[in-house]
């Protein structure tokens, strides 16, 4: 049946639709980190900064603790990349997330400037560090090991639901950071009580720890070990036979990258700062837009299982030349609707392309090359994204931020059309 009820190819692998909810676990954690390091900022720039730093510095110095995190994440997916062609997919499918978990709950408990002096923000630095390079390792590898599971007729539906699973952890993020508020008030959520969302987040990284620490690896690995073809160095491999594939799949991840930092991250400061909209109503435009993501993930990877992805892809991708010009000058005029339709084509782009950027690549390679396109993408694009976007809308306003999204739509269908011969799943 084509569900996410059917069986796996083999007996002795569990349902397709457990490793797939096994796989977004981990997308949900790894979203939620991101989302509470963004929210507490004011709180973590407040205890580990010294308390005559004026807040506004604290907190810029904060983003970039965290920025360090972000640009860590090509060197950890090479790294977990590498293991992963050499050893397995499921080993590091399985070590990543206690990775993740172990920096969270140390960020959590780590004593501040008041108990350490200078050593807290360095120790903050070198914990964020840690961090980002078991983040670079958490999407490459669960993409590469649930699409070996699912196989080439599936792979568009599962990874969409795995993305889907990424956004869910800005909701979880912003629902704790809430409760927090809510419940202990301002004044110890700046004090201690943050520290609490960080636990917990560690709490969820455990759990899938334990989900996913016996899971099966996939066939396409065990056929190379089998055969004995694991590539010695995946990496080098990688630049030298298939340049090609990591030119389109870095094109097409960089429109994923422009459009998560672009129409959720920064978007509720571009419509404060440049259409005069109030922050609640912002902030809510960009929840929504998540949200509509979210579900328009899943309808595409389906529609590209059926259809193809290429086409989907590239349809897309016009849709969004056409609509961005219109959608950014029309804000101020007709409200954010044109915004959120934009991010919901941007959404069929994403739900799409994931599932096509595993068959880029060949088994002995495919997890360096996922890993390279994906967390390099990231940290080039999607790192520099929200400073990029509101420099633009200073200088040349909202027709500025509609021509950027024009210029990674161009680079997305770019890489769709150059994109090599799928490999085999």
């Amino acid at each position: 049946m084509y569900c996410l009820t059917f069986m796996s190819s083999t007996t002795t692998q569990p349902p397709l639709w457990r490793t797939t909810a096994i796989s977004a676990l981990g997308g949900i954690f790894e979203f939620y980190d991101f989302v509470i390091f963004a929210i507490f900022a004011p709180q973590i720039g407040a205890a580990f900064f010294p308390t005559e730093t004026a807040p506004s510095t604290a907190t810029l110095k904060t983003f970039a603790i965290f920025a360090v995190g972000y640009f860590a994440r090509p060197f950890g997916g090479i790294l977990w990349a590498h293991i992963a062609d050499r050893r397995g997919r499921a080993f590091v499918f399985s070590h990543t997330v206690l990775g993740m978990a172990t920096t969270t709950l140390l960020i959590g408990l780590l004593p501040g400037y008041a108990t350490l002096g200078f050593a807290a923000p360095i120790l903050l630095v070198v914990l964020r560090l840690v961090q980002g390079m078991a983040l670079g390792g958490e999407i490459p590898a669960s993409l590469c090991w649930l699409s070996e599971h699912a196989g080439p007729r599936r792979t568009g539906l599962v990874t969409a639901i795995l993305l889907a699973g990424v956004n869910s952890g800005l909701l979880l993020g912003q629902t704790v950071a809430l409760t927090i508020e809510t419940i202990f008030g301002s004044e110890h959520a700046m004090a201690w009580a943050w520290r609490l969302a960080f636990i917990f987040g560690s709490c969820i990284g455990v759990f899938g720890y334990f989900m996913r620490r016996h899971v099966h690896e996939t066939e396409a690995f065990t056929a190379l070990r089998k055969s004995n073809t694991i590539e010695r160095l995946p990496l080098r491999a990688l630049l030298r036979n298939s340049p090609r594939a990591v030119i389109a799949g870095f094109l097409m991840c960089s429109v994923h990258a422009w459009i998560v930092a672009a129409l959720y991250l920064a978007l509720p400061t571009y419509l404060v700062n440049h259409c005069g909209m109030t922050q609640s109503h912002s902030d809510a435009t960009a929840l929504v837009a998540s949200v509509t993501a979210s579900a328009i993930y899943v309808i595409s990877g389906w529609l590209a299982d059926r259809y193809g992805a290429k086409k989907l892809c590239v349809l897309a991708g016009i849709a969004m030349i056409i609509l961005a010009l219109p959608a950014y000058g029309s804000v101020t005029n007709i409200g954010v609707s044109p915004l959120v339709a934009l991010g919901a084509v941007g959404g069929i782009f994403i739900g799409a392309y994931l599932g096509l950027l595993p068959q880029l690549f060949s088994p002995s390679i495919r997890v360096s090359g996922i890993a390279v396109s994906y967390d390099g993408a990231a940290a080039l694009v999607g790192g520099t994204g929200p400073f990029l976007m509101l420099l633009i809308a200073d200088h040349f306003g909202s027709y500025g931020v509609g021509a950027l999204l024009i210029f990674f739509a161009l680079c997305g269908a770019t890489g769709v059309l150059i994109a090599p011969k799928k490999e085999t799943i």
